[in-house]
Order: structure tokens, then sequence, then C-alpha cells
């Protein structure tokens, strides 16, 4: 399954000077932890150069959506040009694993035709954000599959309408 797994304010805000709005929410970390943990994550270059971000992600494949050379020295593959195919031959190479694409705006929406579902925390409060992303067009091709409340956020899974 390919994925994306985001967290946002009710405006639509997703990131605030390079990282997260909001202080660290150990809810919202752990929904992602679970879900990801195992699993290949894919984000595009701010995301990972994000300075709360461990790097790499510990125990999941770590992609980086960028057509520069990523000079750390920790172990992350990188893909660039038609990012939507590689998510594809991503999926078939790795038959027993979900592909989740976390960030950012940029490559949320431009990997939206590939999206099968999206895991939402809605986080509660008023945050800055300078980064937003339009919620209700993001979704328009998803269906509401499950909604649980949580301490400070509402975890939420979409499903798409017609995949």
């Amino acid at each position: 399954m390919i994925a994306s797994i985001l967290a946002s304010t009710s405006s639509g805000g997703i990131g605030n000077k390079r990282t997260l709005p909001w202080p660290k929410h150990d809810s919202d970390m752990a929904w992602f932890k679970k879900h990801t943990t195992n699993n290949i994550v894919v984000m595009g270059r701010n995301t990972w150069d994000d300075p709360l971000m461990p790097k790499p992600l510990p125990n999941r494949i770590n992609l980086v959506a960028t057509s520069r050379r990523i000079n750390e020295a920790t172990i992350v593959g990188t893909i660039n040009g038609d990012v939507n195919q590689k998510l594809k031959d991503l999926q078939a190479q790795y038959t027993n694993k979900n592909i989740f694409v976390i960030g950012g705006k940029q490559l949320y929406e431009s990997t939206i035709n590939s999206i099968e579902r999206v895991y939402l925390t809605r986080m509660q409060g008023n945050y800055w954000a300078d980064t937003r992303i339009d919620l209700d067009r993001y979704l328009s091709c998803f269906r509401i599959y499950s909604v649980r409340p949580g301490p400070g956020c509402t975890f939420e899974i979409w499903d798409r309408k017609f995949f």
C-alpha cells in the first residue's frame, strides 16, 4: 500500500520554519511510529533537513526525493525523476512493506494520485504555520474510514474513493 501520513492544524498548517508548528506531541509521534516502523518512508529534502528529525528514522527504509546529493554519513537512499513511478516500483519490489509519504507539502501534492490511504492527525489548538496544505482539496478523492480521538488531537484514516 502507498499511503501518506501527516499532521495538520485545523487550517491546514503542516510546517513552520522547516519543522512542525507545534511542540513535540507524544501521541502523534506514537501514531506515526506505529504505522511507519518496519516500512518505507519517502520524504522531500526539506523534511529530511528538519533539525528535529532523527536521521535516518530508525527501523525504516528511508528515501529522500531529491535531485541533490545527500552528504550525511547516515544510510539513506534517494529517488528522483518520476516520483509516482518510483513509488509504484517500490511497491512492486517490497510487497511485504507499506510505503509512507511523510512530507513535505510539495511531495504530498505531487504524489496524491498514487496515494491509496491517508493517515491524518488533526492537531487541536492554534499554531502559527508558514506551510499549509489545502486539506479539503487533498482529501477530496478519499472517504473517511476511521476517526479516533486522542489527547489534543484526532487520528483519522481516509481511503481512496476509487482507486
